[in-house]
């Protein structure tokens, strides 16, 4: 009987029992590439010889083998690169280790060397721009007039207090607004924390980092790093 193509499983097409290989780097069940030139010796040997196998079949099956071979390279190839890029991103945070970054956020660290520091996204221009502090509870403990804003803008806080007194280092909230067309509008906030640890995520995660106040954050959120 003319054999005219390789099914998924070509041992049972042979009527073959499944040959699992010893070799360690070879999972249960899958063909090498030897697996299938053994394979094809065995259907030239069986082949009907009144019928057998024409030159287009014996060269499609080469192309599969071929082609077989050439995924398996593929993919070795492919694992390679992933390690290589898993060491590069090692390297990239462990540079990262002690940095800032201006993330979007509307919480922030405050030290007693640094104070607070974050940006303001001004979409539309203001003349009485306003950033209110707040403690972790909520308590209102200073309000910073910016003044006429427009852009990305940038503030400071230095830690005291409406009546002049140095608040505890920590986390402290914060928002922004301004009057626009009559009506008061929050803007949007960033602020710079500094990277603790970094961690490196399997697969499509990336880098994450560990922002001292934050958490957690992609390391694709980052908008600038000093």
């Amino acid at each position: 009987m003319a054999i005219t193509s390789v099914s998924s499983n070509p041992y049972e097409a042979l009527g073959l029992t499944n040959i699992t290989t010893t070799s360690e780097d070879q999972e249960q069940g899958t063909l090498l590439m030897d697996d299938y030139l053994a394979l094809m010796t065995t259907q030239l040997k069986n082949q009907d010889p009144l019928e057998p196998m024409d030159n287009g079949d014996f060269l499609a099956q080469i192309a599969q083998f071929a082609t077989v071979s050439g995924i398996g390279d593929l993919n070795t190839s492919f694992s390679d690169f992933s390690t290589s890029m898993q060491s590069d991103q090692a390297i990239q945070g462990a540079a990262l280790v002690g940095r800032s970054v201006l993330v979007a956020s509307s919480i922030g660290m405050m030290t007693a060397e640094e104070g607070m520091q974050g940006q303001i996204n001004v979409a539309d221009p203001v003349n009485d721009l306003k950033v209110s502090i707040y403690s972790e509870s909520g308590a209102l403990v200073r309000t910073i007039d910016m003044g006429s804003a427009s852009g990305y803008t940038n503030f400071s806080w230095d830690g005291i207090d409406e009546n002049g007194e140095a608040l505890t280092p920590g986390v402290y909230q914060f928002k922004a607004t301004g009057t626009v067309q009559g009506n008061n509008a929050a803007f949007s906030t960033a602020t710079v924390a500094k990277v603790d640890s970094v961690l490196v995520g399997g697969g499509s995660q990336g880098l994450i980092l560990n922002l001292g106040g934050i958490g957690s954050v992609p390391f694709s959120e980052a908008q600038e790093i000093t």
